[in-house]
């Protein structure tokens, strides 16, 4: 029997076609939602340290003046009237008005689903890297024969 003949230039364009095409594109897609999963934990853990302060400062019916960044870090001086509650946004764009206590029973609960999330896509971004490789390493075998 012969063996059918191999077009190895054609099968090389083909891999790396796929390589860049599919599997580095799904790579940035993954390390995208990792960054943005990563922005909410670590917004979430501003938040869970603004209520422990605004719990020690015991702040009842004084209010609590502060600076409120309003995008693009633009900040106006803005007065928190009632210091014992706070808006949480809870996912889907709903925003829930809390007591503080609620409010950290809310924040550790979701911040929990962010971190398994998180780990959700570091497996894929492991497996994808691997996929990466064995592409490369059949790429290296292609060009040597």
């Amino acid at each position: 029997m012969t063996q059918p003949e191999i077009n190895i230039p054609q099968k090389v364009l083909k891999y790396e076609t796929f390589l860049n095409d599919v599997l580095k594109e799904q790579l940035k897609k993954i390390h995208h939602k990792l960054d943005y999963l990563t922005t909410e934990v670590a917004e979430y853990n501003q938040v869970k340290q603004f209520i422990d302060t605004m719990k020690k400062a015991n702040l009842q019916d004084d209010g609590l003046k502060t600076q409120v960044d309003i995008g693009c870090s633009f900040f106006i001086e803005s007065k928190i009237e009632d210091p014992c509650r706070i808006n949480i946004n809870v996912g889907c764009g709903i925003w829930v008005d809390l007591s503080l206590e609620e409010a950290i029973f809310v924040i550790n609960k979701r911040m929990r689903y962010l971190e398994s999330q998180m780990a959700i896509y570091e497996d894929q971004s492991s497996t994808t890297k691997a996929h990466i490789k064995m592409v490369l390493l059949g790429l290296a075998e292609l060009q040597k024969m």
